[in-house]
């Protein structure tokens, strides 16, 4: 294995996923490493003229999306700010698009030596309808990935 100096924080700005940042603080300490804060933007879908009785009421997706992008890169900025210390190197990163897709994609682009990510503990019926990003990424990734689970285990277990 080469050495970790580029992890990659897949984030969905949940609580679990400030938790794996804690952890990805961690591990960029103990490395010497850069982090890479990564938040995809789910695109909208686009009803086509078929779903409408009459013309579709105007709405400008593109501004809306890139509106929504803006957001998350100001608050990612905001979160890094608040809770890297100054000698960890940190890279803020939005991109619209699929998040299983997109994060895989920017390990290859980016040569990410470790993905450091969250969990939701979404079992059941939740699990099956909306599937798992980080399950996605542990079958994808031809890197390490550290999955923090959605929640602290009980004392004493």
């Amino acid at each position: 294995m080469h050495p970790i100096k580029k992890i990659l924080w897949p984030t969905d700005a949940s609580d679990s996923a400030l938790r794996a940042l804690d952890a990805a603080i961690v591990m960029a300490s103990q490395f010497n490493a850069k982090i890479f804060a990564l938040q995809v933007v789910d695109q909208i879908a686009r009803p086509n003229r078929a779903g409408f009785a009459g013309d579709p009421i105007p709405f400008d997706f593109p501004l809306y999306e890139q509106h929504m992008a803006e957001s998350a890169r100001t608050n990612l900025q905001e979160v890094l700010t608040e809770k890297v210390p100054s000698p960890i190197k940190t890279e803020v990163h939005v991109e619209l698009g699929s998040p299983r897709e997109t994060i895989h994609n920017f390990c290859r682009t980016n040569a990410i030596d470790l993905i450091v990510m969250a969990t939701h503990g979404r079992g059941g019926m939740a699990h099956l309808l909306l599937g798992s990003v980080a399950e996605a990424t542990i079958r994808q990734s031809q890197v390490p990935v550290l999955v923090i689970p959605w929640k602290e285990a009980p004392q004493g277990t």
